[in-house]
């Protein structure tokens, strides 16, 4: 079993994959699975991913033949994950190479550690004022315990919905202290994820 499922939903973003899949799978935490799923993108994403499947055998790999939506994407991610612990990065956005490693040092005895997603250019003002779940690791079995699963019916802060109910099943959270090991989030019109600032 993996110590970490890394799902990263795809839709059209060839200009930046290159740089998110580098920072997956060159991560210090060398036992992990990543799982790509592409939302039926039209540009060269497509070939990247087939490109990086090929030098990494720990990738995984689905194309939806027709957009379906990165709540949709997600949730398949999420089922194809065998991993103790799940987490994301979205296609357009990156992490440091010590991050999992980092998040997953304080998972005993845990069921969520939150990592810091800091705005690209950094950004130390805008550190975790996103309200969504992303910049984080959820223990598997407990997430598939709680059946919860990112809302399909929701283009926008599906995953602000996710963490609500998700945070709503109780479970043991642990934020992990400002070492400077942070979550890369790309502020681009179209993002995958496009958030407004919250305290949820």
């Amino acid at each position: 079993m993996p110590k970490i499922s890394i799902i990263i939903p795809v839709y059209n973003s060839q200009e930046f994959l290159r740089r998110c899949l580098d920072s997956a799978i060159h991560q210090t935490l060398r036992d992990i699975e990543i799982i790509i799923i592409d939302d039926a993108s039209c540009d060269k994403s497509r070939d990247v991913i087939i490109e990086y499947t090929k030098k990494d055998l720990r990738i995984k790999t689905r194309f939806f033949k027709e957009n379906q939506g990165v709540a949709v994407a997600r949730n398949i991610g999420i089922t194809m994950a065998t991993g103790e612990f799940i987490g994301f990065i979205d296609s357009d956005d990156f992490v440091n190479l010590s991050y999992f490693e980092e998040l997953y040092s304080y998972t005993e005895d845990i069921d969520i550690v939150r990592g810091i997603r800091v705005i690209s250019p950094m950004d130390r003002q805008g550190k975790n004022k996103y309200g969504c779940i992303i910049p984080s690791i959820i223990r598997r079995e407990f997430l598939l315990m709680k059946n919860v699963w990112f809302p399909t019916n929701k283009r926008k802060g599906e995953d602000s919905t996710f963490k609500k109910w998700l945070y709503n099943q109780a479970p043991r959270i642990f934020e992990v202290p400002d070492k400077g090991i942070y979550y890369h989030y790309i502020k681009r019109e179209n993002s995958l994820s496009n958030y407004t600032f919250t305290n949820i």
